[in-house]
């Protein structure tokens, strides 16, 4: 053989073996850069779960400096990623669409984009087990801890008052933390907590061994939520007794949830956070064990909301793989 002909096999095969180890490294390992979370309350399942993801995105993205930033909801979150104060951010699908189509009272439409939808979140309404209080009716009147001024919560027991025929009273709509919002509801300075969450939310179960609680049903709400605009946003479900030791479950109300970010983002660091979203679940499970971890069956299901290229890329690598 040629000498030359033998040493550009030799080029073209150490080629060949660069972009082969290229195509192989795990997705995100030469991502760059900060990594800011917006989560949600202190102690929820946004919280719990963004810290797990940090702590997953440090082993699988090196080079990248992963933080979690604490907000009071779905709404903060937007507006934090936008500000270019967080990469990504947990948002409820309802308000992440208002965002979308300029419905949220910021400066037009949000040029959003997701990494990928996550579980659905659950309306919990909570009241002490002796209250009369027992449909969403009684609640007139009645002084509701229901999220923060800022909150995906605020604007989804907002939205499931009217459904029920009542206004939503801002004196009557108390703005407390969830952590607060406990504190007040066993000490009887709110008549009923009202928060949406992944299940169960750890301080809700804490509250339940301490305070007999009953949830109020509102599996009646759903038709009406579902035919107004944005309603497909929203799924009925069961909320078992159990975790917070209820007398018996009730039907509820869920709202799809996604994890948001912005369309410049680097295609690496985006493909890279997906990856630690499904491929580090096992890992992701043992920090926080009571999170439900997403599908990515349902991953792609971000609309109207489009899904970052970055994230696209990893989706249809994992779908080409068989999942």
């Amino acid at each position: 053989m040629h000498p030359l002909v033998g040493r550009r096999a030799l080029v073209s095969g150490g080629a060949a073996l660069l972009a082969l180890a290229a195509c192989s490294r795990a997705p995100g390992q030469g991502a760059t850069g900060r990594l800011r979370i917006a989560t949600g309350n202190r102690g929820a399942v946004f919280d719990r779960y963004g810290a797990a993801l940090a702590q997953e995105a440090a082993v699988r993205m090196p080079a990248v400096e992963p933080e979690v930033v604490r907000s009071r909801g779905s709404i903060d979150n937007v507006r934090l990623v936008l500000g270019g104060r967080a990469e990504v951010g947990f948002c409820l699908g309802d308000t992440a669409r208002r965002a979308f189509e300029g419905d949220l009272g910021l400066d037009g439409r949000a040029d959003l984009v997701a990494v990928t939808r996550l579980y659905d979140s659950f309306l919990q309404v909570l009241v002490p087990r002796r209250s009369r209080i027992r449909t969403v009716a009684d609640l007139g009147g009645r002084r509701v801890a229901a999220g923060q001024v800022g909150s995906g919560t605020r604007l989804v027991v907002e939205r499931c008052l009217a459904a029920a025929g009542r206004p939503a009273d801002a004196d009557r709509l108390v703005d407390l933390p969830l952590a607060t919002a406990v504190v007040a509801l066993e000490t009887g300075r709110v008549d009923a907590l009202a928060f949406v969450s992944g299940f169960p939310v750890p301080s809700l179960v804490d509250l339940g061994e301490r305070l007999p609680l009953r949830a109020l049903d509102l599996g009646g709400l759903f038709p009406t939520l579902s035919a107004r605009p944005g309603g497909e946003d929203y799924v009925a479900g069961p909320l078992p007794a159990a975790p917070y030791g209820l007398p018996e479950a009730v039907q509820t109300v869920s709202v799809k949830t996604s994890m948001l970010t912005r369309r410049d983002l680097p295609d690496d660091l985006v493909a890279g956070f997906a990856s630690v979203i499904y491929d580090r679940q096992t890992a992701l499970a043992r920090r926080a064990p009571d999170v439900r971890q997403p599908t990515l069956a349902a991953a792609v299901f971000t609309q109207p909301i489009p899904l970052h290229p970055g994230s696209m890329t990893y989706l249809r690598r994992r779908y080409a793989a068989g999942g």
